[in-house]
């Protein structure tokens, strides 16, 4: 004879199961507004970007009509001055001989230091424009740091950054010694 054991199994109310499937689909409710709300995040996040970059453009490119605007109406005077001095000068040193060396002497020193000190200043623009360039690229390398780190379970703690790891994480590293971190929760 063969003894039977009849193993019964637990059947739950009706009533729990509603509210088990309640819970589910409040739950998938939940991550998708969760998703949609962090997708937004991302776009806008893209959209400043976009924006940023475009305001740089058009800043560097203003800059550049600026400086060249800078420096026509700087040596424009400079210039017309010459012009008026030679044409004035030339009238009177007809007779004076060594007087005229020194004076178109002195005037090429005065025009070469105009364009030095023009070219000077074309160059502190552009090392400008050249940092500004810098610190976009250095924005813009640092966005996809800023989601992950938004997507991780992760905090600042004493100047480093303190995850919370996933046991079953991916591991990376030439030794598998970093782990990935979970998911943020949102609440």
């Amino acid at each position: 004879m063969e003894d039977r054991i009849a193993v019964s199994t637990p059947t739950m109310p009706p009533d729990a199961i509603k509210a088990l499937m309640m819970l589910h689909a409040d739950m998938i409710q939940r991550e998708t507004r969760m998703s949609a709300a962090i997708n937004e995040q991302v776009q806008s996040l893209r959209r400043e970007a976009g924006q940023f970059r475009r305001d740089l453009t058009a800043m560097v490119e203003a800059a550049g009509t600026r400086i060249a605007q800078d420096a026509r109406e700087a040596v424009s005077p400079i210039t017309a001055e010459y012009a008026h001095a030679v044409s004035a000068t030339s009238a009177q040193l007809h007779g004076v001989g060594r007087t005229v060396g020194l004076w178109f002497a002195a005037i090429g020193t005065t025009l070469l230091l105009v364009l030095w000190v023009a070219w000077t200043v074309l160059g502190y623009y552009r090392r400008e424009l050249a940092a500004t360039k810098d610190e976009l690229q250095r924005y813009e390398d640092a966005v996809p740091v800023v989601q992950a780190f938004y997507a991780s379970d992760a905090v600042i703690c004493g100047g480093v950054i303190c995850t919370h790891a996933d046991p079953g994480g991916m591991r990376v590293g030439d030794k598998g010694q970093y782990r990935a971190a979970k998911p943020r929760r949102t609440p």
